[in-house]
């Protein structure tokens, strides 16, 4: 009986590690940062792609730490927001330095804007917006 409650508790375990883990695979080993770069897919059943993310891409430093984290849209956010995929920068604490936000041509021909810029203080506090059109051109800035 006590053989058969392990088996089964084991068995309990694997199974829902399995269910719950998300699979990330290293991309590379040693990036422009020196450090290994991780992307992890979502499935329509997982809640981050619900919120509308298809996969994630992430770039650690030599140290391990996060420097730079790609988010690309489902296309189903990519619709209704505008948004492709946004990319966030870090510094060597991992705070938040910058933010680039990029839209489809939809959005970029109704809003003018194809491309949003948000840096960040040591707070990360927004510090600076920029926008920029389809041909790469700033066409607002505001401190």
């Amino acid at each position: 009986m006590k053989k058969r409650v392990s088996l089964l508790c084991v068995l309990l375990i694997v199974i829902s590690t399995s269910v719950f883990a998300q699979i990330s695979d290293i991309i590379d080993t040693r990036n422009e940062f020196g450090g290994e770069t991780m992307m992890t897919p979502f499935s329509a059943d997982d809640q981050e792609y619900k919120d509308g993310v298809a996969k994630t891409i992430q770039y650690f430093n030599g140290n391990f730490k996060i420097v730079k984290r790609e988010v690309i849209s489902t296309d189903e956010y990519n619709k209704s927001s505008g948004v492709v995929k946004s990319i966030s920068y870090f510094d060597n604490n991992e705070k938040l330095i910058k933010d680039e936000y990029f839209y489809n041509d939809n959005y970029a021909m109704n809003k003018g804007i194809a491309k949003d810029i948000f840096y960040f203080d040591g707070n990360e506090k927004k510090v600076k917006a920029e926008a920029y059109d389809m041909k790469g051109s700033l066409v607002k800035s505001s401190q």
